[in-house]
């Protein structure tokens, strides 16, 4: 089960990286937490799955044209039960090839009615750029 859930996160890594925001929102459960703690303006923001896929169709509408670009770096990843994958990772993301924001993530991926789907979400600001 853990190739299958790898395998299926590394779609959904590729699905990102592609900028088809439509695409990528049919990965986020219906049940979807996130937690992020990277913004300039603000300790945090929680988002809720229809929250965060409206504000995915405004960022992705935002990045049009400048290249964006998620990279992963995973530091640890684990099946904790049969049909969730945790993982953590360092992701850098760039515009125009230039790295303009690095975190450290952990999400959770569920398997839900055979199709694996980003559950849950903790961002934090990982270094400064």
């Amino acid at each position: 089960m853990l190739e299958e859930a790898i395998a299926a996160v590394e779609e959904y890594r590729r699905v990102i990286n592609k900028g088809n925001v439509e695409e990528v929102n049919t990965w986020i459960s219906d049940e979807f937490i996130g937690y992020f703690g990277y913004y300039p303006d603000r300790d945090y923001e929680i988002y809720r799955s229809e929250h965060y896929k409206t504000d995915n169709i405004e960022t992705f509408a935002a990045y049009e044209g400048k290249q964006p670009h998620w990279e992963y770096k995973d530091l640890a990843r684990n099946m904790r039960t049969d049909n969730e994958l945790i993982i953590s990772a360092i992701v850098d993301f760039s515009l125009h090839g230039k790295k303009v924001a690095s975190v450290l993530a952990m999400e959770v991926y569920r398997k839900e009615k055979g199709a694996w789907k980003l559950y849950r979400q903790h961002m934090e600001k990982y270094a400064e750029v």
